[in-house]
């Protein structure tokens, strides 16, 4: 009777099966962490995505808030421009108020005892260092010129008067080219008075012209 001994080769088969089956789990497992990398991958990119979405959001919502805020810009300027305007109306019907009696009030220390012009004392100082001819006179008597005229026309104005002598009415030149009231001081005539003038001390009889600044 002839025998075949087939063990190695149920051997092989079940080395072959085993091999199988290994190889089928590596696959497996292979498969899964695979599965896992990509898993986690989505969710990182999920996350980044989320992210940028909520940006997205907050960049709108900045973008409308500043829509809001400007849409009525226009309306903003024109309140702005109008209160301007009504400031300066103020300010001009304020100083067309005052400015007069500020000019009088100048002019009448300008020829009173012990008066002169509103003028800072450094730069009077500076002035008198510099050209003394230009500096007034403190110790000069008032009483020596006096004004028959005064004429104001849209700040500009004109003055007339009587003055015992020609130095007399260059002190009033002065006086009123240094004070911040007056402006552009022109004498425009000079000539005897001792034919037409009521008071027989004055000398000389002028007119002169000037811009009021107010």
């Amino acid at each position: 009777m002839i025998r075949i001994n087939l063990l190695p080769e149920a051997k092989r088969e079940v080395a072959a099966s085993g091999n199988a089956q290994l190889w089928g789990v590596i696959y497996l497992l292979a498969s899964f962490a695979w599965g896992v990398v990509l898993f986690l991958v989505y969710l990182s990119g999920q996350s980044a995505l989320e992210e940028q979405n909520a940006k997205n959001e907050e960049l709108q919502g900045q973008i409308a808030r500043a829509k809001s805020q400007t849409e009525n810009i226009g309306e903003v300027e024109a309140k702005i421009a109008k209160s301007k305007q009504l400031e300066e109306v103020v300010g001009g019907l304020q100083a067309a108020r005052q400015g007069p009696a500020r000019m009088l009030l100048e002019l009448s220390r300008l020829l009173s005892e012990g008066g002169g012009p509103t003028i800072a004392p450094e730069e009077l100082d500076t002035i008198r260092r510099e050209n003394p001819a230009l500096a007034f006179n403190a110790g000069w008597d008032y009483r020596r010129l006096w004004l028959t005229d005064f004429a104001e026309v849209k700040h500009k104005c004109t003055i007339a008067g009587y003055g015992r002598s020609n130095e007399d009415v260059a002190e009033l030149l002065r006086r009123l080219n240094l004070s911040g009231s007056f402006a552009n001081v022109s004498l425009q005539s000079t000539q005897s008075a001792t034919s037409d003038a009521k008071d027989e001390t004055a000398g000389v009889r002028f007119a002169l012209s000037c811009e009021v600044k107010y």
